[in-house]
């Protein structure tokens, strides 16, 4: 356990070195983040949840840190808004990795002492809570620098490889019944048990994701603008926010990546889709999004391969194989409303926090991205966002009923 809470905190460090303290206090919308933020919250975690229940008279770093470093835990008190999160010039970042520095100290003292299971439970949450966090950086990192009129790079453009020219075919599935949910004995979100059974009638899926020549000819063919393929709410947001191309775009040529402004590759996943723009697309294709129990009966089938965070690439691509990767690149819609399972129970305590209070008009997705450490995945994972969330590393992969 140690070694992997070294690990895994050093992979957040790792994140960042590219970046300068300017970088790292700028908040750009109410969805984003400051990185500042996040190095400190995901200690402020490990700190509250770890070491305050376990560690008697333990000294806490600062007690102001607990109302502007706390997310959401009504539970703990009142916090900071989460728009207001850009406001905090202090405490530095200086201040901030010596912050962590101490967190780190006495969590790797107590991993020594207690081996019981409910500690190393929370260390297991605390590391999976992490790992998200390490993708939120990413993702605010690039709304940062987008939002930067000079388009600056995260990283310098290397080892991403030629996306592959290849036919999209069909992979069918013959009627089952899927029994859902997370079944191996390891850590698992409360949102992945009980595990339950449901019937999926034959179905098939592509084996790659709508990629950009399929999105330029939705453009073409005038898809941002024809109501009969979109959603009410969708058509409403699209019309009030001006969008008629994926978030990162700036023309049909170049869009803005980690990578800094490259050219837009025809056969490269189109990336950054909220769920309105894949329900319209898929309309246009008279197909439909995939469930999230049928991309989990396909992702049981797959082995945990592909392109993430590790890789480094920070792009979607098509593997120049004839692989069928289900993982990374990006993030699947689906058509299933983020809900309890049947049986559902949060985790207890102060955790009850963690998942289940937001299982309300947001959808699941499935399979993790580019930008996703690879050891976080698991079929049964679910990932989950508003429809009209974009900002996220999210693409469509179509699915229909087969006769």
């Amino acid at each position: 356990m140690k070694k992997k809470f070294k690990q895994i905190r050093k992979q957040t460090l790792d994140l960042i070195r590219p970046l300068e303290i300017e970088d790292m206090v700028i908040q750009t919308d109410a969805f984003v983040s400051p990185i500042k933020w996040h190095l400190a919250h995901t200690t402020w975690f490990f700190e509250n949840f770890v070491i305050i229940p376990n560690q008697k008279n333990y000294k806490v770093f600062d007690e102001k840190f607990s109302y502007i470093f706390n997310s959401y835990y009504y539970s703990l008190g009142s916090f900071n808004p989460s728009n207001k999160r850009g406001f905090l010039n202090r405490p530095t970042l200086r201040e901030v990795l010596s912050y962590r520095k101490y967190v780190e100290d006495h969590v790797n003292n107590l991993i020594d002492k207690k081996k019981d299971s409910e500690f190393e439970f929370v260390i297991e949450l605390g590391l999976n809570h992490e790992q998200q966090h390490q993708e939120l950086i990413l993702m605010d990192v690039l709304n940062i620098f987008f939002n930067n009129p000079l388009k600056p790079a995260y990283q310098k453009k290397k080892n991403t490889p030629k996306n592959a020219r290849r036919k999209n075919e069909w992979i069918m599935f013959d009627e089952s019944i899927h029994q859902y949910g997370a079944k191996v004995n390891a850590f698992c979100f409360d949102n992945e048990i009980p595990i339950g059974e449901t019937l999926i009638k034959p179905f098939k899926v592509t084996r790659d994701f709508v990629n950009n020549k399929d999105w330029k000819e939705f453009i073409d063919d005038n898809g941002y603008n024809r109501t009969e393929l979109w959603l009410s709410d969708g058509w409403d947001y699209i019309k009030k926010n001006s969008i008629n191309k994926p978030m990162y775009w700036l023309d049909l040529k170049h869009h803005f990546t980690l990578n800094g402004i490259t050219d837009i590759e025809d056969y490269q996943p189109v990336s950054h889709i909220s769920f309105y723009e894949a329900d319209a697309y898929c309309r246009y294709k008279n197909m439909r999004l995939p469930s999230e129990f049928e991309i989990e009966l396909v992702l049981e089938k797959k082995k945990i391969k592909g392109n993430f965070l590790e890789n480094k690439v920070f792009e979607p691509v098509v593997p120049e194989n004839n692989s069928n990767n289900f993982y990374g690149d990006l993030w699947m819609w689906t058509s299933s409303n983020y809900r309890a399972f049947e049986g559902y129970k949060p985790f207890s305590g102060f955790f009850s926090e963690y998942n289940g209070k937001f299982m309300c008009n947001q959808f699941v997705l499935k399979g993790g991205s580019c930008i996703t450490p690879r050891s976080h995945l698991r079929p049964s994972y679910r990932n989950f966002y508003y429809p009209d969330n974009r900002w996220q590393f999210s693409g469509i992969r179509l699915a229909s009923e087969t006769e």
